[in-house]
């Protein structure tokens, strides 16, 4: 895989080029852009896979950038300093992007990520980033984005009721609607809804609180959801179901 680095910073260009020759040698910098009228320049001459994208640059930003260039023939991994509030929006918006300073861990896993994703989800994530950052109400973070092989389902948070690993997938079941499967870890969703009306109750199974509509005492007990679903839970999870119960009118 071949990328191009576009950051005003030079330490910033230098620290992801030095961290990608460590964690990932097949993912090769063709070229360092210090501003998008460079990287439009290396990206129509050298075609590159990735393009790690800046968002907040002097000049243009890289969202701009997109807005007028885009949607570009390649994968795009942004790189910010935003605040908390951006960072959890992003998550929440199926953006790729890796947070200064990059955790090494973060931009293994990135990578990863867009080896096995098509290039088409681009423009959506591109329109998903502009809305991030030119909105700061909370509102943005009452919706999910869920990307599959066709595009990226917008589910309103309130109307998931649980969620169920599959290994490498996580299967949503959204009220009145199909089941989603998206190619991402329970563990990764765990994170993101962290703060919601979500708990992880089993190795297995999330679930949305306001969709609980009966607890059945046992050795960790279940759950009976709106949907109609019985969901275990662990042992080692009862205690912190039943203190959440407690917040909440079953």
């Amino acid at each position: 895989m071949k990328c191009i680095i576009t950051d005003d910073e030079q330490n910033s260009r230098e620290t992801l080029r030095h961290l990608l020759a460590a964690i990932a040698p097949d993912v090769i910098v063709l070229a360092e852009a210090k501003n998008t009228e460079q990287a439009k320049n290396f990206i129509d001459k050298l075609q590159p896979d990735l393009l790690f994208l800046d968002i907040n640059m002097p000049g243009q930003t890289g969202i701009e950038f997109l807005e007028e260039h885009g949607p570009l023939n390649c994968h795009i991994i942004f790189t910010t300093a935003y605040n908390e509030y951006a960072v959890k929006a992003f998550r929440l918006n199926a953006i790729d992007f890796l947070l200064k300073p990059i955790d090494p861990d973060e931009l293994e896993s990135a990578i990863t990520k867009v080896k096995n994703q098509p290039v088409i989800l681009q423009q959506q994530q591109v329109n998903a980033a502009k809305k991030v950052i030119s909105n700061k109400d909370d509102k943005n973070l009452q919706r999910l984005a869920l990307p599959t092989a066709e595009g990226i389902h917008f589910i309103d948070m309130k109307n998931i009721i649980w969620l169920e690993s599959m290994g490498a997938y996580t299967k949503f079941q959204i009220d009145g609607q199909r089941q989603i499967v998206v190619s991402k870890g329970l563990k990764e969703y765990e994170e993101i809804l962290t703060g919601f009306s979500f708990l992880r109750v089993h190795q297995s199974n999330i679930i949305n609180l306001t969709h609980i509509r009966k607890y059945v005492k046992g050795d960790g007990g279940q759950l009976w959801m709106s949907d109609g679903t019985e969901i275990e839970v662990s042992r080692r999870k009862k205690d912190e179901v039943v203190e959440a119960l407690k917040n909440i009118a079953i």
